[in-house]
């Protein structure tokens, strides 16, 4: 049996923690419908994966938990499912993890800046160019874990980042298909 928190496994949390976050938001915010529950489930789900982001790895907890943080400020913890997902990340947080100060505020304030930048251009100014399309994608997650990356050479930032804003595009991109 593979270890619980081996690489793979990590990868695969990432993957499941980009699925189950959109999947979250399709079925609330989106008005989608799968089954009764089934926006809660995927809630409780998205929540599940991130916390077992925290506690894999303390550089990935961190960022885990400054992006949580800048949803919140950022008032995309808009629904029902997405405050269970927050709430579940937090406390998995303050029970196991540990806070790594400049790494935390780092990722917050670069979440929080290109997070707004992205909201204003989607829900404000409704940008369907090249413009809209390249803040849409969220980019700015796999991009400050490769500079942390480079910088610190603790990969698995980006790597875990990556797989994330990877596996959210896709099932974005399936919804709209």
């Amino acid at each position: 049996m593979a270890d619980l928190f081996s690489l793979p496994m990590i990868l695969f949390y990432a993957i499941l923690y980009g699925i189950t976050m959109k999947s979250a938001d399709l079925l609330d915010e989106h008005g989608y419908k799968w089954f009764r529950g089934s926006a809660i489930l995927f809630g409780v789900l998205w929540g599940i994966f991130g916390s077992l982001l925290i506690v894999s790895d303390i550089h990935v907890g961190n960022v885990v938990l400054a992006q949580v943080l800048a949803l919140i400020i950022r008032m995309r913890i808009d629904y029902r499912n997405h405050a269970i997902a927050a709430v579940i990340i937090i406390i998995s947080f303050l029970l196991v993890g540990n806070l790594e100060q400049p790494t935390f505020f780092a990722f917050f304030l670069t979440f929080l800046a290109f997070g707004s930048v992205k909201d204003y251009f989607g829900d404000k100014v409704k940008r369907k160019d090249l413009v809209g399309k390249i803040f849409e994608f969220m980019w700015y997650y796999p991009l400050s874990g490769l500079v942390y990356g480079i910088y610190t050479n603790q990969w698995l930032v980006f790597y875990v980042f990556a797989l994330y804003t990877v596996s959210y595009g896709a099932i974005k991109y399936w919804k709209e298909k």
